[in-house]
């Protein structure tokens, strides 16, 4: 790995809704939609954001009907699995977190 393509991972995690979409996949693989009402954002912001983690390697996205679900890609380097774990396990605690969760299992009930 080279150091652009480190600051480009950097980059992509220095930003709060990212977080809380990793938090969010790491539970499961959701749609657009879904992550669109849990953290109450549009469409379009999501979309940039997904794409954004896309091009990092750290989430995926694969066709069920007419829906891209998204999901947590398992790294196999050192320095993103490192990373990941800081954020879903290191920052778990924090209370927006918690509140995301939450709100998916609402959305899971409904």
């Amino acid at each position: 790995m080279d150091i652009r393509k480190v600051s480009q991972i950097l980059t992509a995690f220095a930003d709060n809704h990212r977080l809380r979409i990793i938090n969010l996949l790491n539970e499961k693989e959701l749609n657009v939609a879904e992550i669109c009402q849990i953290l109450r954002l549009t469409q379009p912001n999501v979309s940039k954001h997904l794409t954004r983690l896309r091009l990092t390697g750290i989430v995926g996205d694969k066709r069920k009907g007419r829906y891209a679900y998204y999901f947590l890609i398992k790294p196999e380097n050192k320095f993103y699995i490192q990373l990941l774990k800081s954020i879903t396990e290191e920052l778990g605690d924090l209370e927006i977190f918690k509140k995301d969760i939450e709100k998916l299992g609402r959305i899971e009930r409904s």
